[in-house]
């Protein structure tokens, strides 16, 4: 899948494009404003793929993804982990001392306080997005100004790293998904997680109940997440990451014993599990 045309959300040099270049070192990367976007260029067959952010290790799940994958009828077909390390990018021969301003994703500088707390006499000012930041600050060319970014990000509008790895955590990571118009077919042996999406029925216990024949069929779950039924206000839909095939016995078993306590399954993809860098 090298030189496929692959859409992210965010400007370039973005951490999205870090991570898909992680998948594919040759792909073609393609800026989307939105998350719709992305669905929206792999549908229209402007891009091979789309990468969408599900999860980050400290902040939590990006939920409305879900949603988008599953009502754009895509299939998710690998996955990816990349660590995310934030830098002080600056013009080139700026010094650190003279910056009186830094501007960045409020997500990016609230993962970075303690760094920007020693930061005398600067203003820290929340910005749209980080490759976004470091954009503004080559278009001012003000050495007074900084940004908060990746390193990408600082080779693709020709910055400086005043600081490199200033998160406050040093295990910042996010998941990424992989989507595509079809699913993929996953080679024999090859270890596999399946994205299940639940409705089940209105009922007392319903959860407790569908949860119970994957613990049965020893499948372990790697993520549950609710997220509200747009259909019918209360009710709720649950994703569900499992590790194993759909085709297998264990997972056909599981589907039928979920089918019969009235739950409506829809696979959203399967696909090779992502090992992390440590």
């Amino acid at each position: 899948m090298s030189d496929k045309r692959i859409a992210f959300q965010g400007e370039p040099g973005a951490y999205s494009e870090e991570a898909l270049y992680l998948l594919h070192p040759d792909a073609a990367s393609q800026p989307q404003r939105e998350f719709r976007d992305v669905a929206e260029a792999v549908l229209a067959r402007r891009a091979e793929y789309g990468l969408l952010p599900i999860e980050n290790s400290l902040v939590g799940s990006v939920a409305t993804n879900f949603d988008l994958i599953a009502e754009s009828g895509l299939a998710v077909v690998a996955e990816v982990v990349s660590a995310v390390h934030h830098c002080l990018l600056a013009l080139p021969g700026a010094p650190t001392a003279g910056l009186r301003r830094v501007i960045s994703h409020p997500v990016a500088l609230a993962q970075c306080e303690r760094f920007l707390r020693g930061l005398a006499g600067v203003e820290i000012v929340a910005f749209y997005d980080t490759a976004g930041a470091a954009a503004e600050v080559a278009r001012c060319r003000d050495p007074a100004l900084g940004a908060v970014a990746g390193a990408l990000a600082g080779r693709r509008y020709g910055l400086a790293v005043a600081a490199e790895r200033i998160e406050d955590e040093p295990h910042n990571q996010t998941r990424f998904l992989l989507v595509a118009r079809e699913p993929v077919s996953l080679a024999p042996g090859v270890a596999a997680k399946t994205t299940l999406r639940l409705k089940l029925p209105h009922r007392p216990g319903t959860l407790a109940r569908a949860l119970a024949p994957f613990a049965d069929a020893g499948l372990n779950l790697t993520k549950l997440e609710s997220r509200p039924d747009r259909t019918t206000p209360w009710q709720y839909l649950f994703y569900l990451d499992v590790e194993a095939r759909a085709a297998e016995p264990a997972m056909q078993d599981v589907r039928l014993a979920l089918e019969r306590q009235g739950a409506e399954v829809k696979v959203l993809g399967e696909y090779p599990r992502f090992t992390p860098r440590v």
